[in-house]
């Protein structure tokens, strides 16, 4: 994929361990747009674990995190993109997008994803990366990436 990261499929038994990446990341948006349950929580994440099987992130030896991508029509649906806090600004995260955007650009297709509405951070890191919103609701803001073809 790129020097340094690779990528592999999880493992079911995994499924713990990638759980508290998930609640790391995410807990303080959810909390401050619905409130955690974590019962709710589990099921949740252990549903979309099935449906899109996430693809560990590898950098040497070590895990650093994980992402999950849905196929749409036109377009690639970045699920979760989750880096553990000691892996977060170091360009991670941009390498990882890039090779989707990359990926998306061969199959001309777009990328699509959605942020927490509380999540500027992650907002504006994806428009960094060309991103442009593409509709909002109570809870998330919708952004969109297409590679821009030859005129």
């Amino acid at each position: 994929m790129d020097a340094g990261l690779s990528l592999r499929r999880a493992r079911r038994d995994e499924w713990p361990r990638l759980f508290v990446w998930y609640a790391v990341a995410y807990r303080d948006h959810i909390d401050a747009i619905w409130g955690w349950n974590d019962a709710w929580q589990r099921r949740d994440f252990g549903r979309l674990f099935e449906r899109v099987r996430p693809l560990i992130v590898v950098d040497g030896a070590r895990e650093v995190g994980y992402l999950q991508v849905l196929w749409r029509a036109g377009a690639l649906h970045l699920a979760n993109i989750v880096l553990v806090a000691e892996a977060r600004g170091a360009g991670r995260g941009g390498r990882l997008l890039g090779h989707l955007q990359a990926r998306a650009g061969r199959l001309d297709r777009a990328v699509t994803l959605r942020v927490f509405r509380t999540n500027a951070r992650a907002e504006a890191f994806y428009a960094r990366h060309g991103f442009q919103r593409s509709g909002q609701s109570d809870t998330h803001v919708e952004m969109r990436w297409r590679a821009v073809g030859p005129e």
